[in-house]
């Protein structure tokens, strides 16, 4: 199980190959289709003309930064290494990027308000995206704390 901690003033985040491998799978896996969500027109607002200058002025910029913070997730695991050093800034990419994946795992479960994990159904917790939102927000935590202590 992936360890996450706070040594010498880095993050360090602990994967062994199958974890790396699984980890890199969930992101390049979930990140296409997050873009495909976006492409679809995902709703900031619902009135026409907000969301239009929505588009036009925020989207471009949400969308190089979540590729951005992809990027420094799929770099940090292609690394080949178990032990992988992160800085304060890495660290709190990773949490953006694990954010945009989980938010794409949530919509693909059909998941869109606060306080779903209370009404979850057995259907829902044996496909693979319950999983990875559950194993993303496990390690959103872990980055937390360690970044806190």
């Amino acid at each position: 199980m992936a360890q996450v901690l706070r040594r010498r003033g880095r993050i360090q985040v602990k994967l062994d190959a199958r974890e790396r491998e699984a980890l890199l799978s969930i992101v390049d896996g979930l990140a296409a289709q997050g873009e495909t969500a976006l492409a679809a027109g995902q709703r900031a607002y619902d009135e026409p003309e907000l969301q239009a200058e929505y588009d036009r002025w925020v989207r471009p910029d949400v969308e190089r930064s979540r590729e951005a913070d992809l990027t420094v997730v799929r770099d940090s695991l292609g690394a080949g290494e178990n032990t992988l050093p992160l800085t304060e800034a890495q660290a709190l990419a990773w949490l953006r990027a694990f954010n945009h994946l989980r938010a794409t795992a949530g919509g693909i479960l059909g998941i869109e308000a606060d306080g779903w994990e209370e009404q979850v159904d057995a259907a829902t917790q044996k496909r693979a995206e319950y999983g990875v939102l559950l194993a993303l927000g496990y390690l959103q935590e872990e980055l937390i704390a360690a970044l806190d202590s």
